[in-house]
């Protein structure tokens, strides 16, 4: 997939009464090394229908309950098996998915949606308005729900006819098309909501069927001979490794054990190296973070928190730990994203150890102070906890690392609020405005200590009141610049997706939000 821009843009697609904001790809920040050759287009009837694919990932799902999942990069386990409401084009662009058209009522405070006709849950219930009814009810109250705050604003939802539904809000929200491409918006089968089993056989309308799944090992998933969209032939069988060891994924590679591997910026080389290989280098939307919980340890002082943005040395971590992979930065969007402020660039935080200790000093912290510093049990994540360890030491921090399981990570973090920060990877978000939402709001998700400041506050309240792209940006803007400036949480790396592929594998590519696009996945005939 070739790099390219992200811009606010319109859903043309969408004939709307008010606008709806949509975005482009990423253009990239600069390096990360080359750009794989193109692959010649490959006709459909050139593409083999009965081939398997295998694809080693570093992790399984928290759970197959898209409702109840407490990580948002569930959502490339989920996107094979559960449709959306809303679907991304590869550009980041709303498209239809289990809706065919959506558009704007009542000055906003109604998201009309005409739903596709002729699909059938895997289990043979019907899709219609009613399973859109009861999934946006399940989602609001189902015990544990991780996606109740997204879907909060919808005050009712309207039967019109089979297949239109309305969407009634308590207030304008601008993210939630987007919101609906994402886990809020998976359609689960009305049948399967109580079913014990669901967290390991799920039940959606995708064109993949879960055929077996062994937790920590391998998802089997087969092709949905019902499928609603003819147009993708795909392969017959994916088969998903669950392999932490980023060298064992590697040599899973090399050996032929599987046909798809997630690398880091380490390996990217080597990988290029293999004869039959090709290495695809994307910028997605997910970063590395020190997450803090503002209400922990001395979090809740902005002195201490700019200190610990002057004490990481985000150029070391990119250049020693992603090699090259990534691109330091002191905000949630990267270069190219239009809701990246420029304003803010990657050094506005310039690492300066004397500058970090003249800040506790003036918090009352000259002697240091220790807390719990919570790290996703992964080998990248593991190196930047112990580099951030090591800087943070420097200025007199003592963080002390607990190694937590990666599938539970977020459980631990977000809901049992166990730490005070957290080094792992934020997962990208189709609009920025989710990612905001969650992770600094009063009520997000995951905003463990719900600290926020009022201004933060006022300017969500507005990004979401505004459709008008242009208007919504400028105040997306803004809102970088709070978050920046009061040193929320510590970025240190906007991610590049690295994975190789074999030469047989053709239509890959990824979405903004990081995701395999398996809608366009294939195997060459031989």
């Amino acid at each position: 997939m070739k790099l390219r821009t992200l811009v606010p843009a319109l859903a043309a697609a969408m004939a709307a009464l008010l606008p709806v904001a949509a975005c482009a790809p990423i253009q990239p920040a600069g390096g990360g090394g080359p750009e794989p050759a193109e692959q010649a287009p490959v006709a459909p009837e050139d593409i083999d229908p009965e081939a398997t694919i295998r694809f080693a990932d570093a992790v399984g799902p928290s759970r197959f309950d898209p409702h109840r999942s407490t990580i948002g990069q569930d959502i490339r386990f989920f996107a094979p098996v559960y449709d959306r409401l809303v679907h991304l084009s590869p550009e980041g662009e709303p498209i239809p998915g289990l809706a065919t058209e959506w558009t704007w009522e009542d000055d906003g405070l109604t998201l009309k949606m005409v739903l596709r006709q002729g699909v059938t849950f895997h289990d043979g219930a019907p899709f219609d308005a009613e399973a859109v009814r009861a999934n946006i009810e399940r989602a609001k109250t189902v015990e544990g729900s991780s996606v109740a705050s997204d879907l909060a604003m919808i005050s009712t939802v309207e039967v019109v006819d089979p297949f239109t539904v309305r969407l009634r809000l308590s207030e304008r929200n601008s993210m939630l098309p987007g919101l609906l491409s994402h886990r809020a918006g998976a359609m689960v089968s009305p049948t399967a909501f109580d079913n014990p089993d669901l967290d390991l056989a799920p039940v959606g309308t995708g064109m993949y069927k879960v055929r077996e799944y062994r937790p920590n090992d391998t998802i089997f998933y087969e092709r949905n001979p019902d499928y609603w969209d003819t147009e993708v032939v795909g392969v017959k069988e994916l088969q998903l490794r669950i392999l932490p060891d980023e060298v064992t994924r590697m040599n899973a590679l090399r050996t032929g054990e599987v046909d798809m591997a997630l690398l880091t910026g380490r390996l990217a080389a080597e990988a290029e190296g293999l004869p039959g290989t090709v290495v695809h280098r994307d910028p997605t939307l997910t970063y590395l973070v020190l997450y803090l919980n503002r209400a922990r340890s001395e979090f809740g002082n902005p002195l201490v928190r700019q200190a610990l943005n002057h004490a990481i040395d985000r150029k070391a971590i990119v250049d020693g730990i992603y090699f090259g992979a990534g691109t330091p930065t002191v905000q949630p969007f990267p270069e190219g994203y239009y809701a990246h402020n420029p304003a803010y660039p990657g050094d506005y935080y310039p690492y300066d150890p004397q500058k970090a200790r003249d800040l506790l000093a003036q918090a009352g912290l000259a002697g240091g102070f220790s807390f719990e510093m919570l790290v996703t049990s992964l080998g990248t994540y593991i190196q930047a906890g112990e580099a951030v360890q090591n800087m943070l030491a420097e200025v007199g921090i003592t963080a002390n690392i607990r190694s937590v399981e990666a599938a539970q990570t977020a459980d631990v973090y977000y809901r049992q609020q166990q730490g005070d920060a957290l080094v792992s990877q934020w997962g990208g978000r189709p609009d920025p405005s989710m990612t905001i939402d969650l992770q600094f709001t009063g009520d997000g998700f995951s905003n463990p200590g719900r600290h926020t400041t009022p201004r933060l506050e006022e300017l969500q309240r507005q990004a979401l009141d505004t459709l008008d792209p242009d208007e919504r940006t400028a105040t997306i803007h803004e809102e970088v610049g709070e978050l920046v400036e009061q040193a929320f949480q510590v970025p240190i790396a906007s991610d590049q997706s690295v994975i190789a592929t074999k030469d047989t594998v053709v239509g890959f590519e990824t979405l903004v939000t990081g995701q395999i696009n398996f809608r366009t996945l294939g195997v060459r005939k031989s």
